[in-house]
């Protein structure tokens, strides 16, 4: 089974931080998974939500014309103000430092690609690519044998099929959809990542049958872990540190 740390150390202060992916390496994590959304001039970092507020709550008053930090945009902020964001008391990295941490340690990765409407997916799918491709050969090679990357958005997923060496690909969804293996052959996707409400057995089946692999988020139940593993699924995404540890 392959355990992910979701978001590093699990939603919370430290989501998507170092800290939280080096919290998640010292537990025994060999796999993070992360998100990823771009600056308003180009910079891919590590977010998950689509709007300030909760992650990141403090701004200053000019940023969000006097607002809450909840009707800002991550993705209308420059990588400097960005860089003046604070999660908790930590930084908000770029994808650079997190893939550079990951090739440091070997750590596996499951790579979002986070778009917010269709014509910012393929925004999104380049920045991410371009930064791998900004990686020294040796360790861009190693790193591609190492992540996968997925989005709900597919359109953010070709950049990768066509600019990067036969990259890891995974179709994101809530519920496996009618037209799921349109999408898989399309982009030659290895796996699909659905939740965990939507990984029954019929599910998972056919995606088997399909010959791809299924990873299921977000598991913090044991017994939910267990009857997945009897499924066959090939990976599972925790918020729980010590989810792994649990006999199964």
């Amino acid at each position: 089974m392959e355990w992910f740390a979701h978001r590093g150390s699990g939603k919370g202060p430290l989501e998507n931080t170092l800290e939280a992916f080096e919290e998640a390496r010292l537990a025994g994590f060999d796999r993070v998974e992360f998100d990823v959304q771009v600056s308003a001039d180009g910079v891919p970092f590590i977010h998950h939500d689509w709007v300030l507020g909760r992650c990141i709550q403090r701004l200053p008053p000019e940023w969000s014309n006097g607002g809450p930090a909840s009707t800002v945009l991550f993705n209308q902020l420059t990588s400097a103000q960005i860089e003046q964001c604070r999660v908790g008391e930590r930084k908000v990295p770029r994808l650079a430092e997190v893939l550079n941490w990951c090739v440091q340690h070997a750590v596996r990765a499951n790579i979002e690609l986070k778009a917010q409407n269709p014509q910012d997916a393929r925004r999104v799918g380049d920045a991410v690519a371009s930064a791998v491709l900004d990686l020294p050969g040796a360790s861009r090679a190693l790193a591609l044998s190492m992540w996968v990357f997925s989005s709900f958005y597919h359109a953010s997923l070709l950049p990768l099929q066509s600019r990067l060496n036969s990259p890891r690909l995974a179709l994101l969804y809530e519920q496996l959809p009618d037209d799921w293996a349109v999408h898989a052959q399309a982009l030659g996707v290895e796996a699909v990542h659905l939740h965990w409400s939507g990984a029954d057995a019929v599910a998972v089946r056919r995606l088997h049958t399909a010959g791809l692999g299924v990873r299921v988020y977000t598991v913090n139940e044991p017994e939910q872990a267990a009857q997945l593993q009897a499924l066959g699924v090939q990976g599972i995404f925790t918020d729980r540190m010590d989810l792994p540890g649990h006999p199964f």
